[in-house]
């Protein structure tokens, strides 16, 4: 290996390392999310803006009502006899899957059991959990640590509670647990004759050649290098 190619390879590790928590494969990302009043959806919404992950919007086959108080009885009815309600759609390609992002409002003071049958309904091994929530008042803490106590087999990020539906702090969260990319390619001033070099997150090449004519494996994350610089970005 020549001096030159050593000195790609030693940029493209500085990029990676400090993605070590995420999944072995952290091009694909799902961000489930169980939303009664809107305000989860939001907060889901905005996340998968900002890491490029597909969103799954877990609906319950008997609708909850549509107004405050006779819904929240039955929240408690269903925590009281942990219940398991039945959920409309499943996840497609759920094995394409290394990031679930997973979230939810406070019912109850913890996840709705809405939550528990999700959980209970695939394979979580190999997989990284990250779970989100929105509340209310309080018990965002016990929420968050609900949806790591019911998806065992997996290993777990950071998560983040937010009041209501408000998106402060949740891009520094992403950032912060290694889930914001740097750019887009579009954001990067290149010439379309330039030579680039496409890695994968665990360093492997994918892509060597001009821009115009890359070619990807999937949609997702990826290590662009050009001009002796190496950036994360999304493809």
């Amino acid at each position: 290996m020549n001096k030159l190619m050593l000195c790609a390879v030693a940029a493209i590790l500085a990029v990676i390392a400090p993605l070590a928590m995420r999944a072995e494969n952290p091009n694909k990302i799902l961000i489930a999310y169980f939303s009664w009043g809107g305000n989860t959806q939001t907060v889901a919404e905005y996340i998968a803006e900002q890491t490029q992950g597909e969103l799954f919007r877990i609906e319950p086959v008997v609708p909850y009502p549509s107004q405050y108080t006779p819904c929240t009885e039955v929240a408690l009815e269903e925590r009281d006899s942990n219940a398991r309600p039945a959920i409309k759609e499943q996840v497609a390609n759920w094995n394409d899957y290394d990031v679930i992002f997973i979230g939810c409002p406070v019912w109850w003071h913890e996840a709705p059991m809405i939550i528990h049958t999700f959980a209970e309904s695939y394979n979580f091994e190999g997989k990284t959990v990250v779970p989100f929530c929105t509340y209310a008042a309080t018990y965002r803490d016990e929420t968050l640590a609900k949806i790591v106590e019911i998806t065992p087999a997996a290993n777990h990020l950071e998560g983040y509670g937010v009041s209501g539906r408000s998106t402060r702090g949740v891009a520094e969260w992403l950032d912060r647990i290694n889930m914001m990319p740097s750019a887009g390619i579009d954001d990067i001033v290149l010439d379309d004759n330039a030579d680039v070099q496409i890695f994968d997150l665990n360093g492997i090449l994918v892509y060597e050649g001009k821009k115009n004519g890359m070619q990807i494996p999937v949609k997702g994350l990826y290590i662009l290098h050009y001009n002796n610089k190496s950036e994360k970005v999304i493809l």
